[in-house]
């Protein structure tokens, strides 16, 4: 204040005419005398060490939030240690000159102009299914995102279904992919190997006391592009997105965290703008030992926390995963909420041709990609199997998986693979092994296609056929599912599934389609997207108060989604008999517009089965004594107070409420 005052004083005098009095010619002096004072003088030994040095009233995210005091990035290491600034900005300082580039970037070129003048610009979007409209739309959510939130989020909720693909997939892999070109403001925490050790003191840099949700990626794998560094952030932040608008998680409780060990990404090693670890990753025991101490820091301070892992490579999704689980409430989306998406449109393919959950077990599935997210999919379907009557080896057996080198066998060096953990579902067929895609048809004789590869256009119309010819043989319609992210790495489109098999298949996709016309019939792309799920499995384990996620609980999440699925759609989803040669559109999943109701309804399954498993805390007003007391109908009234809103509240200010 009084720096204000001095200043609005200075100002005042500034615009009044002189006054020639001794007093005033006594100030000017004393003041040319200072001035004086403070010029260097050479001859004196301390000189070099004179700088200008302002002082901040404010620290942590509050100085980062006021454009006169923020540095943005390039605030020095021991700035970042003085104003607890540590974890809310990416680990490498940048300089006043690369923060001018950025914005001069943009500044020369626009993104249209950049579309058409670099071929590497245009090649991703074109390959990504990203539009220029969709690039600008996403910066205008994101610019009043740092203004507004309640208003951002209000928009969120009321147009979901058109601003979900902005805010998550496609466009927020083209985000991280420009993150350090785009990068405007602190957004989440960054954990880095710089900071082993510190980790346990810097976590509380982060303003908000409660946190109900964290979302953390070490940036390896981000969806379909590989290995983007620091830029993963990007990706953190676009699920917890979707965690305020889809299962109503308070914005100001929700935490997204980048782990940057580096990148093995050369194109960003080189990238001036970068704003991560310019080094190798690492790996092995190190690594662990980074992903422990963070994983402590956090639960530490956040005990009750719900903490998903998100896109990291399959080795380390499935280790930190098994690490973890038992002990402390964690799941991984790219293994658990895929299996749980695939399972659902599995499971309502089923109810739509007018068959039971148990007639899984007659299904055979032909793999193509053995890494997390596929094997994530074919355990879970196997454990319906299991749950419907078939021992575990007999349900392993209705999988053929096939990696880069072709069907993986027991004759397969494990040495060899990416993803060690399928040789588990290794065939005995040792002559099939490393055989493609069309001869492992043959010897499987499959009813469903499952795509996992990044491979485009491996679904081939004589596989498709094929595949169709065995299902009718099982009096099914065949389900195809090419899951593989971005558009241009689909197995297949929805488009050449339909026509391929006449209209007979059903169809998901991993990546979104336009809907196929085929002998006048409208076949909708059904995406099999995990934003249908991880928001109500988050949402049901928190607001349940649930100790741990098991796959009971992922199981009853993938049923309570095609349960509501058919609910929503009703008789117009349901085959009139059964006949494979049907060619009636089926829908697989719900209309995103109805997103809060799906993520309730897979929320109170979640809680239903954790409740079954005795893994809900007791607590007096809690979930688990509503359900016990009062049943469902009141366990979904319970679980929808919880939500939050995006609504303006009166505002009253108390000083015991200011943080830094």
């Amino acid at each position: 204040s009084s720096s204000s005052s001095s200043s609005s004083s200075s100002s005042s005098s500034a615009a009044l005419p002189a006054v020639d009095d001794s007093d005033s010619t006594s100030s000017s002096s004393s003041s040319s005398q200072s001035r004086d004072s403070d010029s260097a003088d050479p001859l004196d030994p301390l000189a070099q060490f004179k700088c200008a040095t302002t002082i901040s009233p404010k620290r942590g995210m509050s100085v980062l939030r006021d454009p006169w005091f923020t540095k943005g990035t390039a605030f020095t290491h021991a700035e970042r240690e003085r104003l607890a600034l540590r974890g809310l900005l990416p680990p490498v300082p940048t300089s006043l000159d690369v923060q001018k580039d950025r914005i001069m970037y943009d500044w020369a070129k626009g993104f249209k102009d950049r579309r058409e003048a670099e071929s590497r610009e245009k090649l991703e979007l074109a390959r990504s299914g990203v539009t220029p409209e969709m690039i600008r739309r996403h910066r205008l959510l994101q610019d009043l995102h740092d203004r507004n939130e309640t208003l951002y989020y209000h928009l969120l909720q009321e147009n979901f279904r058109d601003m979900a693909p902005i805010v998550y997939t496609p466009t927020v892999g083209w985000a991280c992919q420009h993150f350090a070109h785009t990068y405007r403001n602190a957004r989440g925490m960054y954990f880095s190997a710089n900071d082993k050790g510190e980790m346990h003191s810097m976590v509380y840099n982060w303003p908000h006391d409660q946190v109900d949700a964290v979302v953390v990626t070490d940036g390896s794998r981000i969806l379909g592009l590989g290995d983007l560094g620091a830029g993963g952030m990007g990706i953190s932040i676009g699920k917890l997105d979707c965690y305020v608008a889809s299962a109503g998680f308070d914005p100001r409780r929700v935490l997204p965290v980048c782990l940057d060990v580096g990148t093995n990404n050369e194109y960003l090693l080189k990238d001036p703008l970068y704003l991560g670890l310019r080094q190798k990753r690492i790996t092995g025991d190190a690594y662990v030992e980074l992903v422990d101490e963070m994983m402590a820091a956090i639960l530490n301070r956040y005990p009750r926390a719900l903490v998903q892992f998100e896109d990291f490579t399959a080795n380390h999704a499935n280790l930190l995963l098994e690490r973890y689980r038992n002990h402390h409430l964690v799941f991984n989306d790219d293994i658990q909420g895929t299996g749980c998406s695939a399972l659902a449109g599995v499971l309502t393919s089923l109810a739509a041709q007018g068959l039971r959950k148990c007639a899984i077990k007659r299904m055979r599935f032909l793999v193509a990609g053995a890494g997390g997210s596929a094997l994530g999919v074919v355990d879970s379907i196997r454990q319906a199997m299991v749950r419907h009557g078939l021992s575990d080896e007999e349900a392993r057996r209705n999988f053929w998986i096939c990696d880069h080198h072709g069907l993986i066998t027991t004759a397969r060096d494990p040495s060899t693979m990416h993803n060690e953990t399928a040789m588990k579902y290794a065939r005995p067929e040792t002559k099939y092994e490393k055989a493609d895609l069309v001869t492992a048809a043959e010897a499987a004789r499959p009813t469903a296609l499952l795509g996992f590869s990044t491979a485009h256009g491996i679904f081939t119309d004589r596989l498709l056929k094929r595949v169709q010819h065995y299902a009718s043989h099982e009096q099914l319609r065949p389900l195809i599912l090419p899951m593989s992210n971005p558009t241009s790495n689909a197995e297949c489109t929805h488009a050449e599934a339909v026509f391929a098999t006449n209209g007979r298949a059903i169809v998901a996709t991993g990546s979104p389609f336009p809907d196929a016309d085929h002998d006048g019939i409208l076949y909708p792309n059904n995406q099999a997207n995990n934003i249908y799920t991880f928001p109500g499995i988050a949402l049901g384990a928190v607001a349940g108060q649930c100790e741990r996620v098991s796959d009971g609980m992922v199981m009853a999440a993938a049923e309570a989604l095609s349960k509501h699925t058919m609910d929503v759609y009703g008789d117009a989803n349901r085959m009139i008999c059964l006949n494979p040669n049907d060619q009636k559109p089926i829908r697989l999943f719900p209309p995103l517009e109805g997103a809060r109701n799906a993520a309730v309804d897979v929320a109170v399954g979640v809680v239903v089965q954790a409740a079954e498993e005795g893994l809900v805390r007791r607590h007096r007003t809690g979930a688990l004594e509503v359900l016990e007391n009062k049943g469902e109908m009141s366990l979904r009234r319970y679980i929808e107070r919880w939500m939050w809103s995006a609504k303006y509240a009166s505002i009253s200010f108390s000083a015991a409420t200011v943080r830094s």
